[in-house]
């Protein structure tokens, strides 16, 4: 996870939907009576859900963390019913080791494709970067050019309007060219067809 004063608000709702999900399951088991096993199965089964959503949403840091609180949680109920090592007891000894393989897991190959997702949006962008840069200055001669040209017209001739409509555009390529260059990120939208585009917006 990234320092907290970093999060995002869409981050801390997925953090507090993770710790309602693990108080809400703990809580259950506590309440629920020993003799009630099915439903602790179920309960236990339960757990897994906040721990993949931590490790899909945060990676492994994210994934470890909501497992080890877990298993910190719910190695009491297991003390507090413990049967001198019944196989109930090693059920429940290797669901906890379970839980926390699984966001090791999960963690390893969600920080996997995030890197992949940013060694794509690296490369994308410093393309974009060097086509903004490649462009810059042909774009720069043909309105310096066009600025020039005009001086020959008077202002009122239809050649002198042409050359202002190519001035115009240029300008706003530039501008688009200057958009392209300053980004740091980018997300997709949506085209024509299926197609998708970057949004320099």
């Amino acid at each position: 996870m990234n320092p907290p004063n970093k999060y995002t608000q869409p981050e801390y709702l997925k953090i507090v939907l993770i710790i309602l999900l693990v108080a809400i399951t703990t809580f259950l088991h506590f309440a629920t009576q020993e003799s009630q096993h099915y439903y602790h199965i179920v309960l236990r089964e339960l757990y897994f859900l906040p721990i993949l959503l931590a490790a899909f949403w945060f990676g492994l840091r994210g994934g470890l963390v909501s497992s080890l609180g877990i298993s910190a949680l719910y190695i009491p109920l297991v003390i507090m019913h413990w049967q001198a090592f019944s196989p109930e007891d090693l059920d429940k000894s290797l669901e906890i080791i379970l839980l926390n393989v699984v966001a090791l897991v999960m963690g390893v190959l969600s920080d996997r494709e995030k890197k992949k997702e940013r060694e794509k949006q690296e490369a994308i962008l410093a393309m974009a970067g060097t086509i903004a840069h490649e462009l810059n200055s042909p774009l720069q001669v043909v309105l310096g050019n066009s600025q020039f040209l005009q001086d020959d017209f008077e202002p009122e001739s239809e050649t002198y309007k042409e050359l202002q409509t190519i001035i115009d555009n240029t300008k706003t390529i530039k501008q688009i060219v200057k958009k392209i260059s300053f980004l740091d990120r980018f997300t997709l939208k949506e085209y024509a067809g299926d197609a998708k585009i970057v949004d320099i917006s």
